[in-house]
């Protein structure tokens, strides 16, 4: 596939701008480390995004999302800032099947076991809930357990379909999902970070592996950025379908580990009697130790085999 970065067409542009993506910050809120990304200066001292530089993010960012597709990989939608913000996330989480916070960033999300725990408690209870479980439990259990339920849906509803590591976060206003991106920070080693930043961002754009400038408030400039960004999300999911592993081609193979997990096959254990058994009485000694080495079956058998050889 062509990895080329497409360029800004008038249509597209035309776009962006009906969206309201260029509109940055006051210049009262500015942030020097994002200058490079401002146009201009209305004469009412707004700030003016560059949307030749957005749309090239744009484009950067959706490589590297439609890689990690392609890859199987997971990636997390965190924007929790205004209920317009997290309406455009869970909207895009429905329709893609999308991992996401919208609710609360629980600090540990990224870095702390216990959050596994608790993803695995939620799927839990929902399985009860599922089965009818719940209708069989005491009135007061039932209460109680429902109410555990509704929170952990609220809080890691988002994460229930991530079975292993996170590998890419997409922050929505870095600035406001300050503990979000302290935490990506830590992992930045095995895991990608995308910023959609506005030009009041104090982070400086190279902390992120792709930053897009825009504007992180507008309800339609969101939705103009994720409409892109979903294009080559679904072209990485096609992608890895398509894509050779053992599990497409059938299953694993037997006899060999998957993953480092699971035992490999047991190698027979040889018998070995020691010299001075074999200088006593070497004819006998040949005779019994063939029949001990063609009957080794496991641990068990080599045990009872021995102790009839001695």
């Amino acid at each position: 596939m062509n990895t080329a970065i497409k360029e800004l067409t008038q249509e597209k542009a035309q776009a962006l701008l009906e969206a309201g993506v260029h509109y940055g910050q006051p210049t009262s809120k500015r942030s020097p480390k994002m200058d490079d990304f401002v146009y201009g200066v209305t004469s009412s001292s707004m700030q003016i995004i560059d949307l030749n530089q957005t749309w090239q993010k744009v484009q950067e960012a959706g490589e590297l999302i439609r890689k990690l597709m392609s890859e199987d990989k997971s990636i997390l939608f965190v924007g929790t800032n205004e209920r317009a913000v997290a309406t455009v996330i869970e909207e895009y989480a429905e329709k893609y099947d999308l991992n996401f916070i919208t609710s609360r960033w629980l600090g540990g999300t990224l870095t702390n076991p216990v959050t596994r725990n608790r993803i695995n408690y939620l799927r839990e209870l929902e399985g009860m809930e599922q089965s009818g479980l719940m209708e069989s439990i005491s009135a007061k259990e039932k209460s109680f357990l429902t109410k555990k339920l509704k929170k952990l849906k609220k809080n890691l509803g988002g994460l229930k379909k991530i079975r292993g590591a996170v590998h890419a976060i997409v922050l929505i206003d870095p600035v406001h999902e300050l503990n979000a991106t302290l935490e990506a920070f830590k992992k930045n080693k095995t895991m990608s970070i995308i910023a959609l930043a506005d030009t009041n961002c104090h982070f400086s754009p190279d902390a992120f592996d792709v930053t897009i400038p825009c504007n992180v408030s507008s309800l339609n400039s969101l939705r103009t950025i994720m409409n892109e960004l979903m294009g080559f999300y679904e072209d990485g999911k096609k992608e890895g379908r398509g894509s050779s592993s053992p599990m497409a081609q059938g299953g694993p193979r037997l006899g060999k580990r998957i993953g480092g997990m699971g035992p490999g096959p047991r190698k027979p254990v040889e018998i070995r009697q020691s010299n001075q058994d074999n200088k006593s009485n070497p004819q006998q000694n040949n005779k019994e130790a063939a029949p001990v080495k063609e009957s080794v079956q496991g641990p068990a058998q080599e045990v009872a085999s021995a102790e009839k050889g001695e």
